[in-house]
């Protein structure tokens, strides 16, 4: 009897998520992140891990919905992080272990600040399309 090779790509399908991931490497392009404008990188599929390093002159908002990331500090809509400027010779590198099929960013800080990315991340078999989208309308709070 032969074996078969039984593959579910299937968002709740545990083992995707077991397997060595598909790197995807992409970055932004001088100062490309505006204070004002989100900045949206989708994923052809959905991620395993994300590592994002802040390469421009100004913090740099991270959210997982263009919403999240247009919020004020302090109130409910600010569902966004902050990855700080990196220091003269340093590098500044936020790893996260999540599941998201798209991430947003903004420039943060006072005046006009402008800012850039540099992304690393791990993609699993299963299709951007077969993750729902992360926002309140879809009961997902908190994005």
């Amino acid at each position: 009897m032969a074996l078969r090779s039984v593959s579910k790509a299937d968002v709740n399908y545990v083992p995707n998520y077991q397997l060595s991931a598909i790197p995807y490497v992409t970055s932004s392009n001088g100062n490309e992140v505006k204070h004002n404008v989100t900045t949206t990188v989708t994923f052809p599929f959905v991620t395993k891990y994300v590592k994002i390093n802040n390469t421009g002159a100004s913090d740099l908002r991270v959210g997982f919905s263009s919403f999240g990331v247009t919020g004020s500090l302090g109130t409910e809509s600010a569902n966004f992080f902050i990855i700080p400027t990196a220091a003269a010779g340093d590098v500044c590198i936020q790893d996260f272990d999540v599941r998201c099929k798209e991430l947003h960013f903004r420039a943060h800080g006072t005046g006009t600040p402008t800012t850039d990315f540099s992304i690393f991340a791990g993609l699993t078999p299963v299709t951007s399309s077969d993750f729902p989208s992360m926002h309140s309308q879809t009961g997902f709070s908190g994005v």
